[in-house]
């Protein structure tokens, strides 16, 4: 189910809660189990999303291979399988985040790039609170940056 902007918010910022808390699990599993093809993946997806031109691409299915690959660095099929599952909601949130509110989007991209460096750089470090808390401070920022999505209450 992709999200409409008639399903926004509230199944969207359920979604990212529902991330935060399984993504940031996958992340420290990552942390603690990744191999040496692991990392050289999340190397290669993480300067990838970097190398993204902001005003040709959105970098959407490049960010959900980003997430899929710290899930599969986990070595936990079932992570793979609720990132699987959800798929089309995270493409929901996706697309809301990276889209501009306030900041100009290459600004908003580098945010979101540096947070998923964040979590890289504590999955190669080995580090699973680091990782854990790295994947949890992006998805918080990414589900608080699709606040000006919110319909003003009446």
């Amino acid at each position: 189910m992709i999200l409409s902007s008639t399903d926004w918010p509230a199944p969207g910022h359920h979604c990212f809660e529902f991330r935060m808390g399984i993504e940031g699990e996958a992340a420290a599993a990552a942390a603690r189990h990744r191999t040496t093809d692991d990392l050289i993946q999340l190397a290669d997806m993480v300067n990838r999303l970097e190398a993204l031109d902001a005003n040709t691409n959105s970098g959407l299915h490049e960010d959900y291979d980003f997430h899929a690959c710290v899930a599969r660095a986990s070595q936990n099929s079932f992570y793979v399988s609720a990132i699987s599952a959800i798929r089309e909601n995270i493409f929901g949130g996706m697309l809301l985040a990276r889209t501009t509110s306030g900041l100009r989007t290459a600004e908003k991209l580098a945010a979101i790039n540096e947070q998923h460096r964040a979590v890289y750089e504590a999955i190669v470090a080995g580090d699973p609170d680091r990782a854990r808390q790295a994947m949890r401070y992006h998805l918080l920022a990414c589900r608080k940056s699709t606040r000006h999505w919110d319909a003003p209450v009446s």
